[in-house]
This record gives structure tokens, C-alpha cells and sequence, in this order.
């Protein structure tokens, strides 16, 4: 199966917009989690006394900003040049991320700076929520249908490739330079970002949706008519609902509030906490990487279901471990079971959807992220009443329950597989005419 993987993939690496996107999107994904974890360490230094609720909030509040403009986001994938909106958004996160660095280095409004580090938190989630659609639904644009699982199966890798640097990267960074001045830091990402997102040069296809004016009215339309048809197909639903179940469920407290678990649970230092980090990072990449290389194998509504359960065992061993090995050993399979189902679920809904829908149901999983996101918010003021030792373990159960139950109950899913997946669900009606014309005010 790989060996046949092989061609299919230095056929998409043959591309060469492909390979400026995977270089890109690989760049960026440095950037995030330095941004993310560092802001989280700020908030621990910054304000003590509040260190998990204010550790989950700022989490939350990214969750916001990609909740509300989700579907937005999709909607704007599918109408206007992908590539345009990038290097958009890309410039957007820029700007955002200067602002941000000169907020935590000069705490121009005091102890009130939180805020405004929220709100610029808020903005830079929102361009995260438009980018997302528009980068993924590239892909099938840029290498065509032929080469979709491989080229699925290399963007992932280029999403986790990082992931082994970063993690233990920002711990080391932060104990030595401070959060602040690795903020500012990842400013210079963007003499990469910006040139490379700028050479692009794929258009939109000739059977997509016509660009024209982007009303109010026309894009509630077009999100109506992609939640409706992502809700009808008996594949692309389930799909989304095991998504939702570990990103929404799952990921806040193993994920999200990671650092405060490693550091205020465990005990770990900072630095012993970006060792501990980088094996959820190098069970990412050895995810990616082995379902890169089985593209059939990553294309089967079997495999996420497996690996989302998968995702609930591990959860459940590192919320009862206090054994920092055993920890390690259950964070390396969280990190497989994420990137996998990140994966597998976006190679099945590739294949499934639409064209002309491909951006607002693949703006379902910015929204999903959203929500977890937005779900850490809870999550931390329950950890702050109750302790993160009872409420993290209780979630991961929780998935467990809800992945086996979803497999049971979704035959379509079971029978998911790549180019064939369709022939496990029931393929939806395009609803072109909801597309292509303006919907009436």
C-alpha cells in the first residue's frame, strides 16, 4: 500500500503551488503553538491568583473568534479567489500579532492589558477561521481529484511537521527570553509567510461558484444551504460528529490546558514541560507520516473511528496517571489519535463533498475548533472549582462513550472509504441553484 503511495505522492509534490502551500502552511504551524503556549505563560506570570481561569479564557476567546466566522469562512472560500483570501488573512495575522507583541512588552493599560491582549486574541482567531476553508479547499484545486489522499496526507504532515521543534522549543524559549519576547519573536515568521502565500497562482476552477456580490443575504443563504447538505449526507455528518467529539469534548483538557496540567498537577518545570509536550508532537508527525504513506488506509470511515477511540483511552489514562512516564507514554498516543483523525476525517469529507460546496463543509472543522476552544472557557472554571484531577479524566470517558456509540450508530461511516465513500452514505443533491444565483433580500 505504500509503495503504491509513493508516485501518487511525488505526483502532488509536483505541483508547484502544492509545494509553496505545504511550505507555507508549515511555517505558520511553528508560529501557532509558540503563540499560544507563550500567551498562556503570560497569563501564569501576569496574574497569578487567576492562572487557570485566565490560562482557559484566553484559549476560549481564540475559540470565539473562529465559532463566529466559521462558516463565514467557508462561505467565503467558495466565493472569491482561495489564494486572495490567504495572503488576506495572512496579513491580517500579521498586523494582529505586532499589536499583540506590543501589548505584553509595554503593558500600556496596566493590570486592564488582559483585555486588550483578549480582544487582539479574538482578531487573530477570526482571520484563522477565514484562512482555514480557503487553504484546504485549494488542495483538490491544485492537484487535482487524482492525487486528493496523498496530497491530504502531505498537507497533515505539514501541519504536525513542526510540532516536534515548537513544543519543546517554546518551553526552552520562554524560561530564557520570557513570553513576551517570544510573541515578538514570531514576528519574523512572516518573511517566509507572506512571499511564499503571495507567488501563488491557481484560480478558482470553471465550475465553481461565480464571483459576484457578497451581500448579507447571499451568505446567509450560503451557509444555510452548507450546513443543510453537509447535514444530509450520511458520511460527512458522522464524520463531523466524531471531530466534535474529540476536539469539543476531548482536547481542552489534555490539549489545551496541557501547560497548567504539567506544571500545576505534575509539577514539571517549564522546560521538563516541553519535553513531556514534544511527545504529543512527535506522536503527531508519526501519525501523519504513516497514514501519509497508506492514503487508501487514511480514506476509511474505520480508521477514524478508531482513532478517535483511540483518542479516549489515551485521554483516559493521562487524566488518572500521575506517573510522568506513564503520562508521556499516554501524551505520544493523544498526538497519534489527534493528527489521525484531523487526517482521515478531512481526506473522507475531500472525497465526499461537493465542489462547489467543498468550502463551507470543510469550514465545519475551523468551527469545530471553535467550539473546543470556546469549551476550554468552561472546562477551566470547572478545574478552578472542582480540580483539573476530577474534571479532565470525566471528559475523556465521556469521549469513549460517545466515539462508540457514533460507530455504532453510523453504518455509513463504517463503510467509508476514499473514492468509494460515497458508496456508504447517500451522495446529497448539490444545491446549485442556492450557489450560483443571489438570493433575494
Amino acid at each position: 500500500m505504500s509503495t503504491d503511495a509513493a508516485p501518487s505522492r511525488r505526483a502532488a509534490l509536483r505541483q508547484r503551488d502544492f509545494r509553496v502551500l505545504l511550505v507555507a502552511t508549515a511555517t505558520a504551524n511553528l508560529v501557532l503553538p509558540l503563540q499560544l503556549i507563550s500567551l498562556t505563560f503570560w497569563a501564569i506570570d501576569t496574574y497569578p491568583d487567576q492562572k487557570v481561569l485566565l490560562s482557559g479564557l484566553i484559549v476560549a476567546v481564540r475559540g470565539a473568534g473562529m465559532l463566529s466566522f466559521g462558516l463565514i469562512g467557508g462561505a467565503i472560500a467558495d466565493r472569491f479567489e482561495r489564494r486572495r483570501v490567504i495572503l488576506a488573512c495572512e496579513c491580517a495575522m500579521l498586523t494582529t500579532t505586532v499589536f499583540l507583541a506590543a501589548c505584553l512588552l509595554t503593558m500600556p493599560f496596566g493590570d486592564a492589558t488582559v483585555v486588550a491582549v483578549l480582544g487582539l486574541v479574538f482578531v487573530f482567531a477570526v482571520t484563522m477561521a477565514i484562512d482555514v476553508p480557503s487553504r484546504t479547499a485549494s488542495i483538490p484545486v491544485i492537484v487535482g481529484r487524482d492525487q486528493l489522499g496523498p496530497a491530504m496526507g502531505l498537507f497533515n504532515v505539514a501541519l504536525q511537521v513542526t510540532a516536534p521543534v515548537s513544543l519543546p522549543l517554546v518551553g526552552f524559549l520562554v524560561g530564557a527570553f520570557g513570553p513576551d519576547k517570544v510573541v515578538a519573536g514570531s514576528i519574523a515568521a512572516w518573511i517566509i509567510i507572506l512571499p511564499l502565500i503571495a507567488s501563488l497562482t491557481y484560480t478558482k476552477p470553471p465550475g465553481d461558484a461565480p464571483l459576484r456580490p457578497f451581500r448579507p443575504a447571499v451568505m446567509i443563504a450560503d451557509i444555510r444551504s452548507g450546513l443543510s447538505y453537509a447535514a444530509r449526507d450520511r458520511v460527512i455528518l458522522p464524520v463531523i460528529a466524531m471531530v466534535f467529539v474529540m476536539q469539543v469534548v476531548g482536547m481542552p483538557g489534555v490539549g489545551m490546558l496541557g501547560p497548567v496540567w504539567m506544571t500545576e498537577i505534575l509539577g514539571l518545570s517549564r522546560a521538563q514541560f516541553g519535553l513531556i509536550a514534544m511527545l504529543w508532537g512527535m506522536g503527531a508527525l508519526t501519525g501523519s507520516f504513516f497514514l501519509a504513506s497508506r492514503p487508501a488506509l487514511a480514506s476509511k470511515g474505520m480508521t477514524l473511528a478508531f482513532l478517535v477511540t483511540l483518542f479516549g483511552v489515551g485521554g483516559i489514562v493521562f487524566g488518572h496517571s500521575r506517573f510522568v512516564p506513564l503520562t508521556s507514554v499516554a501524551n505520544f498516543g493523544l498526538g497519534v489519535a489527534m493528527a489521525g483523525t484531523l487526517l482521515t476525517s478531512a481526506t473522507i469529507v475531500q472525497y465526499q463533498v461537493a465542489e462547489e460546496m467543498r468550502g463551507r463543509v470543510m469550514g465545519l472543522f475551523p468551527l469545530v475548533l471553535g467550539i473546543s476552544m470556546l469549551n476550554v472557557g468552561p472546562v477551566s472554571a470547572a478545574g478552578q472549582a472542582v480540580g483539573l484531577p476530577v474534571v479532565v479524566p470525566s471528559l475523556e470517558w465521556v469521549v469513549l462513550a460517545l466515539a462508540l456509540a457514533i460507530v455504532f450508530l453510523s453504518p455509513a461511516l463504517r463503510r467509508a472509504e476514499g473514492d468509494g465513500g460515497r458508496s456508504g452514505g447517500s451522495p446529497p443533491e448539490s444545491p446549485r441553484v442556492d450557489v450560483a444565483a443571489p438570493a433575494e433580500a
